[in-house]
């Protein structure tokens, strides 16, 4: 299976990382409550008296600006996790694996999703759209028109998440059958050089710490490498 990022998207972001983590997963078990800790630490420590004020945030509207995004209609996961923490003081637990990679989406504020390799057919792609694509909403279940030329993550079949960063569709949802995970990391330009390390070697250690599971294959797609190949069911 292969993983490939458009070479047109970086030159819209030269400095642009996306990093690339596949996970044999145990979604069936108890597991400690990093979640909960990552909401508490978010609404003790958050600064900014705007959510789009913060550095991790404010890239991720520039870039939505730079491709024809409205920031302010479709905000990236990371905006929208951050202003319903804000606004409520909780965030929703699914089960052990998102529970976790959400908890490092939040403490670090990075994009971070979670899609199960199981249902995936072909190859993943995070390209620009050619606006025939499928997509199905994971609220909804109801397909939806892709716009063409919008960046998405896709399959060979149908869009795995619309906007780059905004909502996922149905049919990768990580669940307590899941056994197999692709976990893209989105680092836009201009964040810190060490995200990217620092993200992946916690997720490592949670994994392990918690006994739900292990990386099978780790990497980072930049201007220089844009695809990386991985069997996820060996």
């Amino acid at each position: 299976m292969q993983f490939s990022v458009e070479d047109r998207l970086f030159s819209f972001f030269p400095g642009l990382k996306i990093g690339v983590l596949i996970c044999r997963v145990n979604n069936n078990c108890y597991v400690e409550d990093r979640l909960s800790e990552a909401v508490r630490q978010l609404k003790s420590s958050f600064s900014f008296e705007k959510p789009q004020e913060h550095p991790h945030i404010k890239v991720w509207r520039d870039a939505y600006k730079k491709i024809g995004i409205s920031p302010s209609k479709y905000y990236s996961s990371i905006e929208s996790i951050v202003r319903r923490i804000l606004k409520t003081g909780d965030f929703p637990k699914i089960n052990p694996v998102v529970d976790l990679y959400n908890s490092i989406s939040i403490k670090y504020l990075v994009p971070m999703g979670g899609h199960a390799l199981e249902p995936i057919e072909g190859n993943i792609y995070l390209s620009f759209a050619h606006g025939s694509e499928p997509f199905f909403s994971m609220e909804t279940g109801e397909k939806e028109s892709v716009d063409k030329g919008e960046v998405v993550y896709k399959d060979d079949k149908e869009v795995l998440t619309r906007r780059w960063v905004w909502r996922q569709c149905n049919k990768d949802k990580v669940t307590a059958d899941t056994r197999t995970v692709f976990i893209p990391v989105d680092i836009m330009e201009g964040l810190s050089e060490g995200l990217w390390l620092d993200i992946s070697s916690d997720l490592e250690r949670c994994l392990k710490e918690d006994k739900i599971g292990s990386i099978l294959h780790k990497d980072i797609l930049t201007k220089e490498k844009t695809s990386t190949e991985f069997n996820p069911f060996i």
